[in-house]
């Protein structure tokens, strides 16, 4: 008995496991801009050439959602600014813009980022800063709940 209960543990702890790990069906992404990121203002905050959807054709100021990185003037400010550089700058982004607000006090948009990583697959960059230390998350009152995001989200 004591096997087979060790067995239905480790059966499990896998299942549980590639869950966690296994990109989810997006159903709930809303493709609300597409863009080229044209700069890195700071770790959560970037400008995007918007290409289709939303404010077409115009740059605008993307504040991303649920997370807040260091401030510039810190070490870990810079680190974290240079680490999204690195990862997104010239690249291609999906927004998923808030409905609830669209802008913060500031002016700027309000959104997941999301990085395309194929023709399939999209990496949820807000969530990547987070688990790579670079920024934390800070559930504010939109149509997001960070504490459901996974790193990669499969479209279609």
């Amino acid at each position: 008995m004591l096997k087979r209960g060790c067995a239905t543990i480790v059966l499990f702890i896998l299942a549980v496991t590639v869950l966690i790990a296994a990109p989810s069906t997006v159903n709930s992404l809303e493709e609300e801009c597409k863009g080229i990121v044209t700069y890195v203002v700071d770790g959560d905050t970037i400008d995007v050439k918007s290409v289709s959807g939303f404010k077409s054709g115009k740059t605008i100021r993307v504040r991303f959602a649920d997370i807040n990185a260091p401030e510039l003037n810190t070490l870990e400010g810079k680190i974290a600014k240079s680490a999204l550089f690195n990862l997104i700058y010239g690249k291609m982004v999906i927004l998923d813009i808030d409905d609830v607000y669209v802008y913060d006090k500031y002016g700027r948009v309000v959104a997941v980022v999301y990085l395309p990583v194929n023709a399939t697959t999209l990496m949820n960059v807000n969530y990547w800063l987070v688990l790579n230390g670079y920024a934390r998350i800070t559930n504010y009152r939109n149509e997001f709940n960070p504490y459901t995001w996974t790193l990669y989200e499969r479209i279609g």
